[in-house]
């Protein structure tokens, strides 16, 4: 990915839903009903709470995806398929216990990116993976919160070396964590005393 890119530039942005959504074509492609219809109920099985999308607004994505230059319509789809390859690391390591229901979400999500022939077949110049990034885009809330606890476990681990089971791994970095929650609030206690509520201090100087 282009170092130069800022994190704006790498915005997926859904269009808004069109008065007039009609539109369904996509270069020799035509996107069904049902297969939107598919995508949208997928959607609602890993987020309950994400926004359905039409055929129109895919479309309007796609067309603003092409007019972007190259290396950033590219990066946009990296960075969201980078996301899913976390996941599959996340799914994969035995240090990390995730509960059955975001291991069945997750599992789907990634299932999903494996299929060539889906809502947009992969082999659409550029656009092939469109569907695939935002169903990415949309679905993340709600893996968020657990990709980025699994991210600092794997910075803890392999900073710390942390011995034992795989249980006693991950205890060792939920000790850690809470230890640097209380240093924080410890700290915070300490500069609120320090500047709130102390008596002014006494005049150094005076002047005749």
């Amino acid at each position: 990915m282009n170092a130069q890119l800022r994190h704006d530039d790498l915005a997926l942005p859904l269009p808004p839903p069109s008065n007039d959504a009609r539109r369904r074509q996509l270069g020799d492609l035509t996107l069904e009903d049902a297969a939107v219809a598919r995508f949208n109920a997928l959607l609602a099985e890993l987020a309950p709470n994400a926004p359905r999308v039409s055929a129109d607004q895919l479309v309007t994505l796609a067309r603003w995806l092409q007019a972007q230059p190259p290396g950033q319509a590219v990066a946009i789809l990296s960075e969201r398929l980078a996301r899913a390859e976390q996941l599959r690391r996340m799914l994969n390591d035995g240090d990390w216990d995730v509960d059955a229901d975001m291991r069945e979400r997750a599992r789907m999500l990634t299932s999903y990116l494996q299929q060539v022939d889906d809502l947009i077949p992969d082999d659409q110049p550029l656009v092939g993976h469109l569907d695939d990034a935002l169903l990415v885009e949309l679905a993340w809330p709600a893996f968020r919160d657990e990709t980025l606890d699994y991210h600092d476990f794997c910075r803890f681990r392999s900073a710390e070396r942390p011995r034992g089971t795989a249980a006693e791994r991950r205890l060792a970095w939920e000790t850690a964590c809470l230890a640097e929650a209380a240093l924080l609030l410890q700290r915070r206690d300490v500069r609120a005393r320090r500047y709130a509520g102390g008596q002014p201090l006494p005049a150094l100087f005076r002047v005749s």
